[in-house]
């Protein structure tokens, strides 16, 4: 069980570089936070640290230079510019939701009847992640944590088309979950419907958890309307 918890956090760490650097948070030639930083940052170990940058060197994300540290790959660059179909002006928040009820309750739905035990185990790791990050108050975390519940969901699907669109929408939707973790009050409301989508998966009940991601995206999209409403006062 130790050992599949440390590959599955690895993989967590994976993940969350590489969208930052999807995102344009880290551009081609950027010099990487250390491993130290990026152990604060993230709060993980080392080691594990270590591991998803050679991952991360393995898959052409990141160039590793003896002394220097890692910085992200050159060629990436044409990739991270192509392919991004939510660049369009005036796109709006409600736009984003609208799109994330649609693809997420459909991935929920799949991902229940389709999850292995050892999946499920993962995702409620990584909802106990975001409740001790919820109790610190850590808002790199808690986005981390929240983002990585979500699309652990949508990779459970095995469904290509619905990873790949979702892979776009968590780095495009990455703005406005930073802004709403800002809230206290946003954050905590989603510790019940995470355990409520959990609660499901191992119940092996696709219809309610389908109801249940519906229902917590209704309340995020109302939350963020309101913070939204109230900061452009």
């Amino acid at each position: 069980m130790k050992e599949i918890k440390r590959i599955s956090l690895t993989d967590s760490v994976v993940e969350n570089i590489k969208d930052s650097i999807q995102a344009g948070e880290y551009k081609p030639g950027d010099k990487l936070p250390t491993e130290n930083s990026m152990c604060q940052i993230m709060g993980v170990s080392r080691t594990c640290v270590r591991e998803a940058i050679r991952v991360l060197q393995a898959i052409g994300y990141v160039d590793i230079l003896p002394g220097k540290g890692a910085f992200v790959s050159l060629y990436k660059k044409d990739e991270a510019e192509n392919g991004r179909w939510y660049d369009i002006p005036n796109t709006q928040f409600i736009d984003f939701m609208e799109v994330r009820m649609a693809i997420e309750t459909i991935s929920t739905r799949i991902a229940i009847q389709r999850a292995r035990k050892s999946q499920i185990n993962k995702l409620d790791e990584i909802h106990q992640s975001f409740v001790t990050a919820t109790e610190h108050k850590n808002q790199i975390q808690l986005i981390m944590f929240d983002e990585l519940f979500h699309t652990e969901i949508v990779k459970i699907t095995n469904n290509k088309l619905l990873i790949e669109i979702n892979k776009q929408i968590v780095t495009a939707f990455r703005k406005y979950r930073g802004e709403s973790f800002m809230d206290n009050l946003v954050y905590k409301n989603a510790i019940i419907p995470h355990q409520k989508i959990l609660d499901a998966f191992v119940d092996k009940d696709p219809e309610l958890g389908q109801a249940e991601m519906y229902s917590h995206l209704l309340i995020t999209q109302q939350d963020m309307m309101l913070l939204l409403k109230k900061n452009s006062k």
